[in-house]
């Protein structure tokens, strides 16, 4: 199967290409922004415009034919992936790769396929190591060669070991004339601020509302109805549709239970909340609690303000707290948040995590019950 089209980005798409095709386009870049909004998809299709017998990215040639299909064989994806389990260590850059190939033979059968977020997946150092060794070969078919490392956040592991990092950042240092290089990120803070250094930093903005309901319409069966109304609750995210479309929790439930607990003031109430999270898996269910705790925050914040008309959903807001909170302490708790955030991502203890953001919620949004 190929590749659904890229949904959106235009304005963004015509200046890559317009780089592209002139020689403009730097040889490392990162393309940073929200999850689910199609980073990782956006590189693809640079990829293939960089790669196109036109110059073009006509869609029609061989080359792109083979990169819509993810069978380019001077295009290579990279991701995070766990770490292959009872391998000896001369052997794991090898059973790296395989793991690799064959999470693309998926990926082919089912272009929008997601791994498992509670996954303890990570980009290894020997996976950068396997692709620093392909960097340094001839391109087989075309130009170049480009790479792709999706979620580049996670070479910086949960020990907080930089050793991925540092070695991906010889390769961006003195890049081979004929490769390309193509980070993604929504946590580009967890970048080791030398890999930040040396890339062209794009920021890739959420789609529109009707952007994303195209994208359903077209590769769900959901309906027109349902597109529009998923499209709104994605918030510009293509991601985090396909999970509202698969049933999977949107984290909301969680998010207010959290809110509560820290409206509440009760140190007791807080440390029974962090006690009933597991001890492992950041990423996953409690990765979504946040970032759904951050959405009801800011719709707090447009009560607050006097913009109820642009909350995502105002009832769940005026449920929380029938009283408009503090607009400086949402502010501040906001700003709590995305550490909370940024260490989830790193897959550090939730318990751990939770407790540290309740505290510092209490004391922005409820300093009087404290």
């Amino acid at each position: 199967m190929s590749l659904p089209p890229v949904a959106g980005h235009d304005q963004l798409r015509r200046l890559l290409a317009n780089a592209a095709t002139s020689g403009g386009l730097p040889q490392s870049v990162l393309l940073r922004g929200a999850p689910g909004i199609g980073k990782q998809r956006l590189a693809l299709w640079l990829a293939a415009v960089l790669q196109c017998e036109r110059q073009t990215g006509c869609g029609e040639c061989r080359s792109c034919r083979l990169a819509s299909e993810l069978q380019h064989p001077d295009i290579h994806w990279y991701f995070p992936l766990e770490r292959p389990k009872r391998v000896a260590a001369n052997k794991l850059r090898e059973k790296l790769e395989e793991a690799r190939l064959t999470e693309l033979v998926a990926r082919r059968a089912e272009p929008l396929r997601r791994l498992a977020e509670d996954a303890p997946t990570g980009l290894h150092l020997g996976t950068i190591e396997n692709l620093r060794q392909r960097a340094i070969r001839r391109p087989a078919m075309g130009p170049r060669t480009v790479f792709i490392v999706g979620r580049a956040e996670q070479m910086v592991s949960q020990q907080a070991s930089q050793e991925a990092a540092n070695a991906l950042l010889k390769l961006l240092e003195e890049p081979p004339e004929d490769v390309h290089i193509f980070l993604t990120s929504s946590r580009p803070g967890a970048l080791l601020p030398t890999v930040r250094s040396r890339v062209l930093s794009i920021r890739v903005l959420p789609l529109a509302d009707e952007e994303v309901a195209a994208f359903l319409d077209a590769e769900t069966d959901i309906g027109t109805e349902g597109a529009h109304r998923t499209a709104r609750l994605a918030q510009g995210s293509i991601g985090r549709a396909l999970q509202i479309v698969a049933g999977e929790e949107d984290g909301y439930d969680d998010a207010e239970r959290l809110l509560r607990v820290a409206l509440s003031g009760k140190r007791a109430d807080r440390l029974g909340y962090s006690l009933s999270l597991s001890a492992r898996g950041a990423r996953g269910g409690f990765l979504r609690a946040l970032e759904a705790t951050g959405e009801l925050m800011r719709d707090q914040l447009a009560l607050a303000t006097g913009n109820a008309e642009s909350a995502l959903d105002i009832e769940r807001a005026r449920r929380l707290s029938p009283e408009p909170l503090d607009a400086e302490a949402l502010l501040a708790g906001l700003e709590s948040l995305e550490h909370a955030k940024l260490a989830a991502a790193g897959n550090v203890n939730p318990q751990a995590v939770s407790a540290s953001l309740l505290g510092e919620l209490a004391v922005a949004l409820a300093p009087d019950r404290t």
